[in-house]
């Protein structure tokens, strides 16, 4: 190894430049988060007599304190964790089961049900019979009602679809010829070949479901059954308006001197954190899937 090699190569200006503007662009996108965090820990006093949040000027925990200490909080944090990892688990394995069965040239009418698939991503029923289909399922009320209705994407399930169609046919000629079944190449063949697209797709899933708070606010009723995502929608609500609930009265009626805004910000946090916990787990699945097409061999 020569001199020149072994010594790392000068930055040019066009490289500072570069350097320069991701370095901008870095802290465009961290900014707005730890100005969320040290908002969230502000002491009310001294945020009003604030303009500008830059430096963290106390440290106050009153709006994690209200949050934790709620009594319907613990309860809701277990019904958003079943939504994420039940909804998650049937979500996908459906998804893998259709995706593959759709990547299948042969299969009987295959366009058609590609076709009812499709619709769904360009046209909705629109509200009004989208509540009275609800209701005749008798979902009204029930945590399932959560789960159920966004239980398949067509988006993801196109995406998967599309990369199983990528895969060679001779491997599954290969185990066909072994005697392996559908289900058999599916989860011991496809399945494993295919995690970094899965892992994506399941990342995107469990987002969905641990942000669900539009079909809990639709259709129901019973506070004891909201997600975490509703309650804390309940409780900001009501540090800013008269309350919507006997949850909001209580929270409203013990903390009448909180900042809101520091409330809102440690319900961001709060809800945020086990997103965060997850992703570090699936960031070189996720890192690898979404360059899935961007390269042809």
């Amino acid at each position: 190894m020569t001199r020149k090699k072994r010594h790392r190569r000068r930055l040019t200006i066009g490289d500072w430049m570069i350097h320069s503007v991701l370095g901008l662009l870095f802290l465009i996108a961290v900014f707005p988060f730890y100005y969320v965090l040290i908002v969230s820990f502000a002491d009310p006093v001294v945020y009003i007599h604030k303009v500008a949040y830059i430096l963290p000027y106390s440290f106050d925990f009153q709006a994690y304190r209200m949050l934790v200490e709620d009594s319907m909080l613990g309860s809701s944090l277990k019904i958003s964790a079943f939504i994420t990892v039940v909804g998650t688990f049937i979500s996908i394995l459906l998804t893998l089961m259709a995706a593959y069965g759709l990547s299948k040239k042969g299969s009987p009418l295959r366009r058609f049900f590609m076709t009812l698939v499709l619709i769904p991503m360009f046209f909705w029923g629109q509200l009004i019979p989208y509540y009275l289909q609800i209701k005749s399922l008798g979902l009204i009320n029930k945590v399932w009602v959560m789960i159920l209705p966004l239980i398949v994407s067509p988006f993801y399930l196109v995406i998967l679809k599309n990369y199983f169609l990528s895969i060679p046919a001779s491997l599954e000629e290969s185990a066909k010829l072994d005697g392996a079944n559908d289900l058999r190449i599916l989860f011991q063949i496809i399945v494993p070949i295919s995690l970094p697209v899965i892992a994506s797709i399941t990342l995107f899933f469990a987002v969905d479901k641990w942000n669900e708070w539009w079909h809990a606010m639709l259709f129901v009723n019973d506070q004891k059954k909201w997600p975490l995502q509703m309650m804390l929608r309940d409780m900001l609500s009501s540090l800013t308006n008269s309350s919507i609930s006997a949850i909001g009265k209580l929270m409203a009626s013990k903390y009448k001197n909180m900042n809101p805004l520091s409330a809102r910000m440690a319900a961001i946090i709060l809800a945020t954190i086990p997103i965060l916990l997850v992703y570090p787990f699936l960031q070189r699945y996720f890192t690898k899937g979404i360059m899935i097409g961007s390269i042809k061999e």
